[in-house]
């Protein structure tokens, strides 16, 4: 990743950034990517908008170097994900696809009260009208599958009206130097969205988890004590949805903070001991982006309800009087867990052939797009796009959230949990950045 780091090289600059007293004291960087649209054909016209998605990478570990290196691969996730060849790319109907394409009808759609809404932006894709496909590999039926382009690439301007079903976002970009490993990790964050999505939209009462110390494996030691901080509390809840991986969400406490008094984090991983300290290294990350992004100048001064800010939710969702939002997870009674209690994958080598069986047996689709860019390929990394049509997005518009997707309805029913109807859903903006 360092050779990646250069005054002339995909990223140009990276840096530390400051932590705020009494935050955890994990080493966070940002690696600055500048302007793609300088090398990037299909991006001449990029905007630079941290409000609507910061494409410089951020990276925390425990100590300073490791951390650096994680931001420049973030960096080089997001540009690779921006990075297309035209030519490459099938312009087709669903029809003209057949079975080696997922057509657009089989991914999350708006339910028609969202679509009658003028500020949705989206609208139902027309089978009659082509649009372009990229070619993946269904690691579920193990041969070639094509899915729609807008769905795999960020910053992808529709050019049919066809491509005009969804809000593209980052969920299932990974880059790594081993392919298994990209492929795993982007999986599990889709895991982890679907839990997210799930979670906040339907208001479900999570299992709280008792963490401390004692609970966490050794080797996640020194996470857990970077994490604590004397003013800020991370309560933890078991999001395991009916996949059965493991899934942890985390709301962080800071009763004295004016800006940032709750804040959102969850991961997915095998291991939840690993989970946990993933959790707090990234919410440590978050906290800084957050509160850079909330200084005067900087916030938007539009409705979160109708932009496609991925922090905009964050930001209100922050201050000390909007901690009743998130009453159905910190209040009222509900059951208790150990962090040993959560699935573990007991089998040694990677999980990615064990996680697909799960896959497999519920009937979702797995798909992966390899988005590796020669900048990547050159220091010997892999960056890919993991798709399932059939979870639950993480939308950050809050008036395209996706609410005609059945999952979102089956999904809490066969975890045992209440079950809202449309009208019922909660009506704040997502609080996850």
């Amino acid at each position: 990743m360092g050779r990646l780091a250069s005054p002339y090289g995909l990223v140009s600059k990276v840096s530390q950034l400051p932590i705020t007293e009494g935050e955890p004291r994990f080493p966070i960087y940002s690696a600055s990517l500048g302007n793609p649209g300088e090398a990037l054909d299909v991006q001449a016209g990029w905007d630079h908008d941290a409000m609507s998605g910061n494409f410089d990478g951020a990276g925390g570990a425990l100590d300073r170097a490791t951390a650096a290196h994680i931001s420049v691969a973030e960096s080089l996730e997001r540009y690779s994900s921006t990075s297309w060849d035209p030519q490459e790319l099938v312009w087709a109907t669903a029809e003209e696809m057949g079975d080696d394409g997922i057509p657009p009808a089989a991914w999350p759609t708006c339910s028609a009260q969202e679509l009658a809404h003028p500020r949705c932006g989206l609208i139902p894709s027309d089978p009659r009208i082509p649009l372009r496909w990229v070619k993946g590999w269904s690691l579920t039926e193990s041969r070639p599958k094509y899915v729609p382009a807008v769905s795999t690439y960020l910053r992808f301007p529709p050019e049919s009206s066809s491509e005009r079903y969804t809000h593209p976002v980052s969920t299932g970009c990974a880059a790594h130097l081993d392919p298994v490993a990209a492929v795993e990790n982007g999986l599990l964050e889709v895991v982890e969205r679907d839990s997210i999505a799930l979670t906040w939209l339907q208001k479900m009462r999570l299992p709280e988890l008792e963490v401390s110390a004692a609970d966490i494996s050794p080797e996640y030691q020194e996470f857990w004590e970077r994490g604590q901080s004397s003013t800020v509390r991370t309560r933890f809840f078991d999001a395991t949805t009916d996949l059965g991986i493991p899934v942890i969400y985390g709301v962080q406490l800071a009763d004295d903070d004016a800006v940032l008094s709750q804040v959102v984090a969850a991961t997915c991983d095998p291991d939840p001991h690993k989970a946990v300290a993933k959790l707090l290294r990234e919410a440590a990350s978050l906290r800084i982006a957050l509160r850079s992004l909330s200084a005067p100048g900087r916030r938007s001064d539009e409705d979160p309800e109708d932009t496609l800010s991925v922090i905009g939710g964050a930001l209100l969702a922050g201050p000390p009087e909007k901690r009743p939002l998130f009453d159905f997870l910190l209040e009222g009674e509900r059951p208790r867990r150990s962090l040993n209690e959560l699935p573990r994958f007991t089998q040694k080598g990677p999980a990615l052939p064990h996680l697909v069986e799960k896959f497999k047996a519920k009937g979702f689709d797995v798909v992966v797009v390899d988005m590796t860019t020669d900048e990547a390929r050159e220091v010997g990394a892999c960056v890919v796009r993991v798709l399932v049509p059939q979870l639950m997005p993480l939308s950050f518009a809050h008036r395209a959230r996706y609410l005609g997707h059945p999952r979102l309805y089956e999904a809490p029913q066969a975890m045992g949990l209440q079950v809202h109807s449309e009208p019922e859903i909660n009506p704040h903006p997502q609080p996850f950045a």
